[in-house]
């Protein structure tokens, strides 16, 4: 009976429930169905590696770190709150992925409270208010953004519905000015955690739209002018930054027609993804040029949008839904147009983006409530429902995939059998667990499906290294590198690959191009400082070594040997004592430490010393000339007396 009643009376049941017991409600059961995140991970191949436990900012929490987050810049991007925030993480729970999938989780939950309590002041009923958080909380296609750990967006989100949130205040306040700077801070902090944030504005834009009849007056054009200054200058930042690496832009040089083809499926799968998110990927490759090209795709989805507009010129909420769902998917969509990724959708893009999707289906079926007669009310709510389960049963079993970096990519492929990217990250995956011919077998694979795949060939290049089979080493990573000149790990296994065959003059030139790429690199400069100090060339070893010292960056004590024998060689014999005892206090056990730190003593005359390091030089093993010895032995002597 109590069933049926609430079938028939769902719309005054759900009304008279408290917010509190609502949002609460929706918590727990975004809890049950991310439970499975609470449980052992694993860090993902793909970004986690960089961006997180091997990034020395993040595995080295400081002050000098934290300038260093703010100062430079991280595989072509800048986004320093992230990686503070991951920082903080890594501090406290160090490589403990699950630790960062739980924090992920936390902040989904905080994003979803703000949600609820931006759009309880947009929305009075109730039961939209409920199908459209939920739908956000437990929706197949968030679980990337919980499930990956790189896709920091979720914390810039976070910080937009905060946002959001002040806007509110400030609106109610009567419009008192001072209420705007939390808005624009938290703007910009959105910004600092990830650029994708500059979307900010179309929430502002849509929550006067929904809230005013006419939003062309002074105060909102001043506030929408100083976000689109916001806008210009983050934008002009963040190009400039992405051509210093990251991903990079491939032209794949197709047609326009073809461009418009590619953007009408990605939107179309977009759509269909939210209906029915059973074959959601971790990646979705562009299709080949000569794949099928549907003009169907195409009518369809400018069907589907000029549809979208005509309703929206009737219902203010359902315009509310599109605008959203619109605006926050044309990132993805310019990127699915412009070919900026390697992927042409991802479901992390549509994070917000189903916000509107919500709307849109909540909209639709009340539509079809109120306007045809033969769907009845209960038919509204057990659709709703039956919604509502099945995205939960998906996602509860979608947490498992990003489990680890196996069932993630063995998941791709399952859905997309021709994905390059799912086989070559997958050859990593075994390739780590030592399966190399395995990881040949997927890397060849993903090389056939695409053979400008740059990752792939720079991936095999380790495999044929370890292999020691160095010509086809050699002819993968120098592939690699034309496919993709301003990739740096290419030159690093090409580097590498010169010096264990002994090519100094190449070896010597990849190092100078890594140093381009990074000039204070602390890797690089040390690792050519000790090529010219094993090819004699003391004043260039000595520069490279003393940039690694003076910035604080190293305390490995060849470093100061390097510095400390430079000086002794170049005659600056004091500065060669100097550095030479860092070493040695660094390391007592180098016998070469001490013999170098002798003769420079010799030099400045304090033999007594000079002798004390030559004898325990000796003692460590380093074969002292007998007559350096009684030299030293008599000038003390001498001295004595």
């Amino acid at each position: 009976m109590h069933l049926k009643n609430f079938l028939v009376n769902y719309e005054e049941v759900v009304q008279n429930i408290s917010s509190q017991k609502i949002i609460l409600s929706i918590i727990v059961v975004t809890l049950i169905v991310f439970s499975s995140v609470f449980t052992g991970s694993e860090f993902l191949s793909y970004d986690d590696n960089w961006y997180i436990y091997e990034n020395e900012n993040v595995i080295n929490l400081s002050w000098q770190s934290i300038k260093n987050i703010f100062t430079t810049l991280q595989g072509g991007q800048y986004s320093p709150l992230g990686e503070v925030y991951h920082a903080v993480i890594y501090y406290f729970f160090g490589e403990n992925a699950t630790a960062f999938k739980i924090c992920a989780l936390l902040v989904h939950l905080l994003n979803i409270f703000l949600l609820f309590k931006v759009f309880g002041k947009l929305f009075q009923d109730k039961l939209f208010l409920v199908i459209v958080v939920l739908f956000f909380a437990i929706h197949p296609m968030q679980v990337e953004t919980i499930g990956w750990i790189s896709v920091i967006f979720r914390n810039a989100v976070l910080l937009m519905f905060l946002g959001y949130f002040f806007y509110l205040k400030y609106l109610e306040s009567n419009f008192e000015k001072h209420r705007l700077i939390p808005v624009f801070v938290c703007y910009i902090l959105a910004l600092l955690t990830k650029e994708q944030a500059i979307l900010f504005p179309i929430g502002l834009f849509l929550i006067n739209l929904i809230k005013f009849d006419s939003i062309w007056n002074k105060r909102f054009i001043v506030e929408m002018t100083l976000c689109i200054v916001i806008i210009l200058i983050f934008g002009l930042i963040t190009v400039e930054i992405t051509k210093t690496g990251g991903p990079s832009i491939i032209d794949r040089n197709v047609s326009f027609y073809q461009k418009i083809a590619l953007l009408s499926k990605t939107f179309l799968l977009y759509c269909y993804n939210f209906l029915f998110p059973f074959e959601l990927s971790y990646s979705y490759p562009y299709p080949d040029n000569q794949s099928n090209i549907s003009i169907f795709n195409v009518l369809l989805a400018f069907g589907l949008i000029l549809l979208g507009c005509f309703i929206s010129f009737k219902d203010k909420i359902f315009r509310f839904g599109f605008l959203w769902s619109l605006g926050f998917l044309s990132l993805a969509l310019a990127f699915a147009f412009f070919h900026l990724r390697d992927s042409h959708m991802a479901d992390r893009y549509a994070y917000v983006a189903i916000i509107g999707f919500s709307v849109i289906f909540y909209q639709s079926l009340s539509y079809l409530k109120e306007k045809i007669r033969i769907v009845n009310k209960s038919w509204f709510i057990i659709l709703s429902l039956f919604f509502i389960v099945s995205f939960s049963i998906v996602s509860f079993n979608r947490v498992n995939v990003f489990r680890n970096n196996k069932n993630l990519w063995s998941q791709a492929l399952e859905v997309n059998p021709m994905n390059p990217f799912a086989y070559n990250s997958l050859g990593y995956y075994y390739r780590n667990q030592g399966k190399l011919d395995t990881a040949k077998i997927l890397y060849k694979k993903s090389i056939k499906l695409s053979p400008n795949y740059f990752l792939a060939h720079n991936n095999i290049t380790k495999l044929y290294y370890e292999q020691k089979q160095y010509d086809s080493a050699f002819y993968h990573v120098s592939r690699a590198i034309s496919l993709h000149p301003g990739y740096e790990h290419a030159y690093e296994n090409r580097a590498y690959l010169y010096f264990v065959t002994n090519q100094k003059e190449k070896y010597l030139k990849d190092l100078n191009k890594l140093l381009e790429f990074s000039p204070d690199n602390e890797r690089y400069l040390i690792s050519r400082a000790k090529f010219y100090f094993k090819e004699n060339k003391y004043q260039k070893a000595l520069e490279d070594a003393l940039k690694t010292i003076n910035s604080n960056q190293t305390n490995d004590s060849y470093i100061f040997y390097i510095v400390g024998h430079s000086y002794l060689t170049l005659k600056n014999y004091r500065e060669a004592e100097k550095y030479l005892s860092k070493a040695i206090s660094i390391d007592d056990k180098k016998s070469k430490y001490y013999f170098s730190r002798s003769v420079a003593r010799v030099s400045i005359n304090n033999w007594k010393l000079a002798l004390k390091d030559a004898l325990q030089a000796k003692k460590l093993g380093y074969k002292v000339n007998q007559g350096y010895l009684a030299m030293l032995a008599r000038e003390v002597k001498k001295r004595n007396n």
